[in-house]
Order: structure tokens, then C-alpha cells, then sequence
């Protein structure tokens, strides 16, 4: 019979070949089986299995092994289903012919029968034809590595990534309890963990937070279970800090990792080998490998949940507090200027009781209440106040007298918090337990090193060819293989598969190289970070890729010109894939690293460094004028060496000077003849630090290139004790991160005699922000008026919109706090804003510089008509703002668009900005 067309299957096993025929008869219940010899057999209706109909696959699209080996050579394959098993008749170009039952094979289908994926596949093979390095020869490397790709199984990350709608998350491995022999916090558990059980995931890795600590960690689990890791990054300096982390003394644990790619690298790597293992005798200890032991540290990682909670919480508190003193300091200069004081609270009184009376008192004076009987009583009740008496007093005294006892109250009460988390670190030894965690996991993971690598027998040494031809087997000694993303599909065979890819540095890969990074593993963890240096593209580039992606109807996430591979993957697949950042950072000194948060990390880093009164901020400003050709300016160098270098308390070797072009680098470097000093461009300090870093920023007023925010932030957290910035003195256009970097070490030193309007005090109108929402919107409100209430939300959407995340909103900003310096203004109007409830209804202003931006003020179309007194005292304000350049919107309530005129104002002012 034609194994093409049908299969028969007698008690398990086909004789479709052998056989002429087969009737099953009616009457007897039995098939009739004629075979080609001339024999019947019969047999009963459960031991036949008669089928036809198969369907014709393409053999293109899978690939097959059984017992691991591949077949090679497939001409067709016909799939019979049965009723509950799948069959293949598999015929090879030899002209042999098979029949398997397909749970005896293992069998992988191509997404390349999705057409999206070949879409994708082939766009990106055409910007590899466009970007790649090339030999000499003029042939793209990367293009032909494309062109070996003939078949993309669906169970590579690669596939995942090209088209997700298939994705599945399950890795089969244990998850639950993994081990940090390399230490760890809460975020590092978090990534791990995400990482083992997860076919892709991300970790966003900021300065400082210990990603290299991470994917050690994430290491140490795989290989506890047996599987194969490849580690990628677009540059050699990050592999090589793997390889050195583990290679070196305190872990000695080279011996299983292989340092490939390139040509050189597999040549140094082959003649290193020994033909012996390590002597391991000393890691062999049973103990550590018992199931009591396995138990114990999987309590222990349980415990340290709250530990890690508690650590994290605590520096948070820390921060606050930092901030809080700050920023009382700032008000304790203003308020020195003013008169002295009576005392008009209790102490008693909570920071929340505070904030809360804070609005009822408003409520009271600017609806001119008065306070009846009862709610005097609640009053004294309540807070221990005489209403009565205290409307009687002058509104700017009371709210100072509110505020100062704000930031009393709550300075305490922080105090309090930190106290308590405190006494509960002390009470677990909460150090001393992880550091207990932390060498538990190591010997386990040393136990399982020393069980697989104890051997009397000589080592393999492999050859250039053994490591094309028999990957698997160098895979069993090196589990772990490092290479450039360049190069990771040729460090080893042609097939050789991982179990894991992780990408460091993914930020500067592109799509073309990060895919094929990803073609050889299973499962693929992506490491970086979208605020630091993101891969380069060249302006010629950028115009011929933008052709070539029009020619694809694809997604946006794959555009070359427009992602890098960490952005393209997030993009696509951020709806399935666990992405969490390492929030803890432990480099920098507060006040350095503060700046990176609250300008590129939303203020999302816990900075577990600690602040003990240093001077961390510097700012050397030269003279105003021009100083600045081809990229270098000579004042900036001037200033570096008379002022900067000779008040510096750092040896030479400490101290890295960090400029955006190469030609300031170069002038410094040859200036300055100090061989130890380390002087270069921001792109040659990443994964770089120093304990002080010198930043010049050459441009006297920047440009867009010198204000990457990226290098910018690379720069800045580079320092890890001391940062100065030399900068020039002329005014930097609002909004840009060299100004906000200025503003920020400003309002740091306290340096407030520059300007005549103060910084915003935006802890305690922050606070005051949340408070007033919810006491209004039990009242049925968020703001005296309806209009306010929709204009705030119509703010603070426009702000969350906007792709400079720095602006921030407070309402009914005093102007008594805003107007520093009150000489340019008459009697009159010194009144005017001394009253301490004339105000602003909204402030947008820069939470990074604590500097205001835009006034708005929502106007009554009666109340505030022209000929009442509210005219006239929007005439006043109009003017005092006119005076002190702070940039004014009034909306009306019955205007319309107000969103739009709102989102052009903001562009106008910071457009202007940069103009100006």
C-alpha cells in the first residue's frame, strides 16, 4: 500500500509497507490484512489503526530529532492523525522511508510559517546589508549570518521576538526559591526570579543598582539546573567584567566559562586549556548538598523578603528626610528675612492634623466665613485652637506658623518611622542574615561545581574544529560561553543551542544584531537601560533605513533608526514580558545620584549610600562670553587646572575628567601631562567610575548634542563621591538638563543669592497638594471653584504626557513665597503679595531645580470682570509676575481648547528658552 496515502498500525507497529490490503469485515468483526507474501492475518477492531488522509507538511518548516540526533535530509513528511496520537511517515532524499509515532520524536516548527515573522525576518536582514561591519572583501558579517538562517525554531527567544502572538512564558524551571550566592536585594530577587521563569524577561539596570551582580546570580541558578548560558553585549569591557567577577580571586570560578567570538578570543581560549580540572576538593562537601541544607536556605530567602522590604523602606525614609531638611533650610533663609514670629499651634499637633486645619483655615478666609459656635468648639476640641481669635491674626503669620510646625512635626515623625524600622533590623541582625543567605548559596552552588567537576580523568581539550563540529560536548565543560552580541551565533557551532542569552548592555544593540543574539537560545534575559547610551546611528544611515522600513508593513517597535534592540523588544512585547527595574543603587553619593533620579528615574532609585555632610556638589562657573571653538573651550581648561584640580583631596588615579568632544578631551589630556588622571568622552566612561568626576561642558550655551540626556546621565553618575561641574556663567535655556543640572547643585549648596524668586517648596506643597484634594472632594470638590478642579486634572494630563517627565503642579502657591527679593515693587504691591492668601491657582515649575515655569490662574467670568476688585487684583498680579519674568496663563471658564493652549505655552517658554 502507498505509505504516502495511508498508514496501517498492527498492535503499535506499521506494516503499511508489507501490506496489499486491508478490509475490515462486518460479520466477523475483524480486518483482514492481505500482505504482499501472500498471507491473511486477522485481527480484532482495537489492535488495527487504519488511516489515511494525511497532510502533506513542508519540510522547511520543522526540524526533527529523535533521541537528540537530528535528521538530516528530509524530502516529506506525512502527518496521520489518529484519534488520539499524531504519526509521521518521514521519507529521505536517500529514498528511505520511516514511520514514527511523534511522541518518540522531538520535533520544532519554524515561525517562519508566519508570515509576520518573515516579514520581520527579512527586514531585518536588509538593515544588516546596510549597518554592518564589513570584511575586506566588502561582505556585511552580520548579512551572512542571516543567510545561514534557513529554519528559526518556534522555541528560540528569537522566535518569540519576531512574532509574539505565540509566546509562551513557562520555562520549566524551579523559581521559587533560587539562590544569590553573589549577594542580593529586593529588586535582584525580583529579576531572577522573573528570570527563571520566564522564556523572555527585561531588567532595566539604572547606575549603580548591581547588574553585573544580577546576572551573576541569574547564572549561578542555571547552572545549579544543568542548563547552558551565552552572555552578550555589544562591547568586550562588559563581558570581560563577567569573566574577571568570576574568574578572580575571591570565586576562582573560571573554570567553566568559555571567553569566544572573535577569532583572537577562541585562539587564547584553546591554548589556555589544561586537559585537567580544578582541584575542587575543598568545595565537596555533602552537607551542603542534603535536602535539610536546600530547605534551610529556602527559609532563609523567605525571611528575607521582609528584610529586604524593611532595608528598602528605611533608605526611602532616609530620603525623604534629606530632602524634607533641604528643603527646610531653604525656608528657614527666606523666613529670616521676615520678622520674627509668635507662636499661634500646640505642638501637639500631628503633621496630618496640620495639613488638614491648613484647609479648613483657607476655606474660612478666602469664603470670609466666620466661626459659629460649634465649630469653635470642634476647633479646640479638635486641634486646641481659637478659631475666633486666630481669624483675627495676619494670614501670611498663620500660614508660617503652620508651615514651621509642618516641618517640625514631620521631621519627627520620621524620625519616629526610621526608628521603628530600625529596632526591627536590629532585632533579625538583618545584615548579618544576609550575609549568612549570601554564603549558604554560595556553598551550595560551589557543592554543585565541585559535584560536576571532580573528576580523576583528564579534561577534553577541544581543537578550532571540535568546537564548530561538537558544540553540545564543549557546552557539558563550558556551560557558560561569553562573546560580543556580534558574534554570537558563531562562538560555537552552526547549531549549537543555549538554554539562556542574557544581553548586557541592550540599550546599545541594534534590532539586527540583538535578534540573532537571541536565534540561539531558548530563553533570553535582556539587561540595560533606556536612560543611558543607546546605540549609534549615523545621520546617512538613519535616511536609508527609514527607505527600507517603508518598504514593510511591520511594527513600528522593529524601525532600525528608531529602537535599540532593549527599546524594539520592550515595545513589542510589553504586555507579555516581566520587565522590573534595580531600584537600589549603591555607587554615588546621595546628592549625586539624586539629581540622575529625580531627572531621567522618576525617583524611583533607592540610594543605599549614605550622606554624612560631605561636600559631594560643585559648580565653577566662567566669565560670560564666547570661549567656546571647534568643540573646545580654553576657560573651561583654564578653570580645570587653576581652580578644580588643586582643591581636589583625590590622588590622581581617582579623579576622571569627562567632556562631550573629543577635541576638549584631547586639549585637557595634553594640558594637563597627569598620565593617571583619567580624561576622556562621556561614550568611553560607560561602565566606568570615579570618587570625583570633572565635568566641562564646553558649549557656552548648549546644544542638543552636549544636552543628551543620555550622556548626561552617564556622566553625572560616573562620580561616585565628588562631582564639579564646570560650566559657563551665561544663562542655560530652561528646561535643558545642563540647566537643570545647575539648578539642581544650586538649590543642593543652598545658593540662592543669584536669583530674586525663590525655589518652590515643593515637599510641603506636594503635601499640601494631597491633602487639600481629598478634604475638598469630601466637600464634593477638588478645588474652591468647578473650574479649578477640571483644570487641575487637565494640568496634570498635559504633564503626564509630555516626554520630559521634570514638571511637576502645586495650587495656591503664596506669592509671599515665591517673591524673594521685593525692591523692584511699591508699597502697594508689597501688600498685595504679602497678604498671605493672594496666590497663584496653579505653578508648574521644575521639580528637578525647584525653579517655577508657568503660572496659571482660572478666571470666573463674573468675578473676575472688569471694574470688580478681582480685576484689579489680577492687574496687580499680572504685573508683580511681569516684573520677576514668571511666564503667566489665565484661562476663563467659559474659554474652550484649553489643553492645546496649555501644551503651546509650555513649548513656547521652553522653545523660547532655547532661542534666547
Amino acid at each position: 500500500m502507498d505509505a504516502r496515502t495511508t498508514m496501517i498500525l498492527a498492535k503499535g507497529k506499521t506494516i503499511t509497507a508489507d501490506a496489499e490490503k486491508c478490509i475490515y469485515n462486518d460479520k466477523t468483526g475483524k480486518w483482514e490484512v492481505l500482505f504482499k507474501n501472500g498471507k491473511i492475518f486477522y485481527y480484532s477492531g482495537k489492535n488495527i489503526v487504519y488511516l489515511k488522509n494525511p497532510t502533506h507538511l513542508e519540510t522547511k518548516n520543522y526540524q526533527v530529532r529523535k533521541n537528540g540526533k537530528l535528521f538530516g535530509h528530509v524530502q516529506d513528511i506525512f502527518s496521520f492523525q489518529a484519534e488520539d496520537e499524531e504519526y509521521w511517515h518521514v521519507i529521505f532524499s536517500s529514498g528511505v522511508e520511516r514511520d514514527y509515532r511523534c511522541q518518540d520524536l522531538q520535533i520544532e516548527k519554524s515561525v517562519f510559517e508566519s508570515k509576520q515573522a518573515r516579514d520581520v525576518f527579512d527586514y531585518l536582514k536588509e538593515t544588516a546589508e546596510l549597518t554592518s561591519v564589513r570584511t575586506e572583501s566588502n561582505t556585511a558579517v552580520l548579512t551572512k549570518q542571516y543567510e545561514k538562517i534557513d529554519f528559526l525554531s518556534n522555541e528560540t527567544a528569537a522566535a518569540s521576538y519576531l512574532d509574539p502572538s505565540g509566546y509562551q512564558a513557562e520555562t520549566g524551571l524551579q523559581a521559587d526559591a533560587p539562590i544569590f550566592p553573589f549577594g542580593c536585594n529586593e529588586s535582584q530577587f525580583k529579576a531572577v526570579t522573573n528570570a527563571l521563569s520566564n522564556r523572555v524577561s527585561v531588567i532595566e539596570g539604572p547606575p549603580g543598582t548591581g547588574k553585573t551582580q544580577t546576572i551573576l546570580n541569574i547564572i549561578a541558578n542555571l547552572i545549579m539546573q544543568g542548563k547552558t548560558v551565552q552572555v552578550v553585549s555589544n562591547n568586550n569591557s562588559a563581558i570581560e567584567n563577567v569573566q574577571e567577577k568570576l574568574a578572580g580571586a575571591k570565586y576562582q570560578m573560571g573554570f567553566f566559562v568559555a571567553l569566544l567570538g572573535k577569532e583572537q578570543r577562541k585562539e587564547t581560549f584553546l591554548e589556555q586549556q589544561t586537559g585537567k580540572y580544578p582541584d575542587l576538593s575543598a568545595w565537596r562537601k555533602p552537607e551542603y548538598q542534603t535536602q535539610e541544607f536546600f530547605e534551610k536556605v529556602r527559609g532563609t530567602s523567605l525571611t528575607l523578603q521582609e528584610v529586604f522590604h524593611n532595608k528598602n523602606r528605611l533608605a526611602e525614609l532616609y530620603q525623604e528626610k534629606s530632602a524634607l531638611q533641604l528643603e527646610r533650610e531653604h525656608y528657614d533663609a527666606f523666613q529670616r528675612k521676615c520678622s520674627a514670629q509668635k507662636k499661634l499651634f500646640p505642638k501637639s499637633l500631628s503633621s496630618e492634623k496640620i495639613l488638614y486645619f491648613w484647609q479648613e483655615y483657607l476655606d474660612f478666609q478666602e469664603n470670609e466665613k466666620r466661626a459659629g459656635f460649634f465649630y469653635w468648639l470642634k476647633c479646640r476640641f479638635s486641634y486646641g485652637i481659637d478659631m475666633r481669635k486666630l481669624l483675627r491674626e495676619n494670614s501670611a503669620q498663620v500660614l508660617d506658623n503652620l508651615h514651621e510646625l509642618y516641618y517640625q512635626k514631620k521631621s519627627d515623625e520620621l524620625n519616629q518611622k526610621i526608628q521603628i524600622l530600625e529596632d526591627k533590623l536590629a532585632e533579625v541582625n538583618a545584615n548579618r542574615l544576609i550575609a549568612e543567605f549570601t554564603e549558604m548559596s554560595l556553598h551550595c552552588f560551589r557543592a554543585e561545581l565541585a559535584k560536576r567537576y571532580s573528576r580523576t580523568a583528564g579534561r577534553p581539550v577541544f581543537s578550532k574544529d571540535s568546537i564548530w563540529k561538537t558544540p553540545d560536548e564543549v557546552l557539558r565543560e563550558y556551560p557558560v560561553v561569553l562573546s560580543t552580541t556580534y558574534t554570537a551565533r558563531s562562538s560555537l557551532g552552526r547549531n549549537a543551542r543555549f538554554d539562556y542569552v542574557v544581553m548586557d548592555e541592550a540599550s546599545q544593540v541594534d534590532v539586527a544584531t540583538g535578534f540573532l543574539s537571541l536565534s540561539c537560545a531558548a530563553n533570553a534575559v535582556i539587561v540595560g537601560d533606556t536612560k543611558q547610551l543607546p546605540n549609534v546611528i549615523s545621520s546617512d544611515q538613519r535616511e536609508a533605513l527609514s527607505g527600507v522600513f517603508a518598504k514593510y508593513k511591520i511594527d513600528d517597535a522593529y524601525d532600525f533608526s528608531q529602537y535599540s534592540f532593549l527599546r524594539s523588544l520592550c515595545a513589542r512585547m510589553e504586555q507579555k514580558i516581566p520587565q522590573v527595574t534595580l531600584r537600589e543603587h549603591y555607587r554615588c553619593h546621595p546628592m549625586i545620584i539624586g539629581f540622575c533620579n529625580q531627572k531621567f528615574y522618576h525617583g524611583d532609585l533607592i540610594v543605599m549610600t549614605e550622606d554624612h555632610g560631605e561636600k559631594a556638589l560643585k559648580l565653577v562657573l566662567t566669565v560670560p562670553g564666547h570661549h567656546e571653538r571647534d568643540h573646545m573651550n580654553q576657560r573651561q581648561i583654564d578653570a580645570i587646572q587653576k581652580e578644580v584640580l588643586p582643591e581636589l583631596a583625590f590622588q590622581q588615579e581617582e579623579i576622571g575628567i569627562i567632556a562631550p568632544y573629543k577635541n576638549q578631551a584631547r586639549q585637557i589630556e595634553k594640558e594637563l601631562n597627569a598620565p593617571q588622571i583619567d580624561v576622556s568622552t562621556v561614550h568611553k566612561f560607560q561602565g566606568r567610575e570615579k570618587d570625583a568626576i570633572i565635568l566641562s561642558t564646553v558649549d557656552d550655551i548648549i546644544t542638543p548634542f552636549s544636552d543628551d540626556p543620555n550622556l548626561l546621565n552617564v556622566a553625572v553618575s560616573r562620580a561616585k563621591k565628588e562631582l564639579i561641574v564646570v560650566a559657563s556663567e551665561m544663562k542655560q535655556p530652561e528646561g535643558s538638563n545642563i540647566g537643570d543640572l545647575i539648578g539642581y547643585i544650586r538649590y543642593h549648596n543652598c545658593d540662592v543669592q543669584h536669583s530674586a524668586v525663590s525655589s518652590v517648596f515643593d515637599y510641603l506643597y506636594k503635601q499640601y497638594r494631597e491633602t487639600r484634594l481629598a478634604y475638598l472632594q469630601k466637600r464634593g470638590r477638588i478645588s474652591e471653584y468647578d473650574s479649578e478642579n477640571l483644570m487641575y486634572h487637565l494640568i496634570w494630563d498635559e504633564l503626564e504626557k509630555r516626554e520630559d517627565q521634570t514638571l511637576d503642579v502645586i495650587f495656591h502657591q503664596p506669592l509671599y513665597l515665591l517673591i524673594r527679593d521685593q525692591v523692584r515693587l511699591n508699597r502697594e504691591e508689597r501688600d498685595f503679595i504679602n497678604n498671605g492668601l493672594s496666590h497663584l491657582d496653579f505653578l508648574i515649575y521644575n521639580r528637578v531645580s525647584k525653579q517655577p515655569i508657568l503660572a496659571i490662574e482660572v478666571d470666573g467670568y463674573q468675578y473676575h470682570k472688569e471694574g470688580t476688585a478681582q480685576a484689579e487684583r489680577d492687574r496687580l498680579k499680572n504685573y508683580i509676575l511681569e516684573q520677576y519674568k514668571i511666564p503667566l496663563i489665565r484661562f476663563a471658564t467659559n474659554g474652550s481648547n484649553e489643553s492645546k493652549l496649555l501644551s503651546d505655552k509650555l513649548d513656547e517658554i521652553l522653545a523660547a528658552s532655547l532661542i534666547n
